[in-house]
């Protein structure tokens, strides 16, 4: 038996096996904080997150750059629309976030209800905006002198729109506001935001990411 003031072994091996326990659990998500103490140990809080990308759209089949503006879903997005919620539903989310713009909140009020959980619309979640060059192709887009460039962080896509930096400051936000929390999210946005929200969640390069193609539909 150890003396007095001998330190137990056995009561160390089990705090040593809590605490790789712990780090593990932690580790193992994108989103970590901090709890209140429970007895001496901090409590970990896990934030799960699944970013959604929303259904297929004419002007996705067409090329043309839709952000702010609406387009309305082709058949294989209606049937996107039918099947996303199923698969929102199997990663069990507590809260549902959603664009407003149509094409995303439609198919984020359609997985809040299959999942049944609350719906929360977030205007941080929108399209970057395309300014002057909304709506049209790039090659309408050439034809008037303008061009879309997502390099440079600071300066706007194309003439009168956001930055990228623009985008991936607000989609940052996002990140971190869940990130504070505990629980599941499922997040219903766009090809930019989604890829800004990788960014953000992975600690990938800006740059890069927006060179990856999102297809409608996408989860990650």
């Amino acid at each position: 038996m150890p003396g007095p003031h001998a330190p137990d072994r056995r009561l160390h091996r089990r705090h040593a096996r809590s605490d790789d326990r712990l780090r593990r659990d932690g580790d193992a998500v994108r989103g970590r904080g901090v709890g209140g103490r429970a007895g001496g140990l901090a409590a970990v809080r896990e934030t799960h997150i699944l970013i959604v990308r929303h259904p297929e759209t004419e002007a996705n089949v067409n090329g043309r750059l839709v952000g702010r503006g609406a387009s309305p879903y082709t058949d294989e997005g209606r049937d996107q629309l039918r099947r996303i919620p199923h698969a929102v539903r199997e990663f069990g989310p507590d809260e549902v976030w959603t664009s407003p713009l149509e094409r995303a909140y439609v198919l984020g009020a359609a997985a809040a209800e299959h999942s049944d959980c609350p719906l929360k619309v977030d205007d941080r979640l929108v399209e970057i905006d395309f300014g002057l060059a909304e709506g049209l192709t790039f090659e309408e887009i050439a034809a008037q002198g303008m061009r879309v460039e997502y390099r440079n962080a600071d300066a706007p896509v194309a003439p009168e729109g956001e930055s990228r930096g623009d985008v991936e400051r607000r989609a940052g936000e996002v990140v971190e506001t869940l990130a504070e929390r505990s629980g599941r999210f499922a997040v219903v946005t766009h090809g930019g935001v989604f890829r800004a929200m990788m960014v953000r969640a992975l600690g990938l390069c800006s740059p890069d990411i927006w060179a990856f193609h999102v297809r409608n539909g996408q989860l990650a």
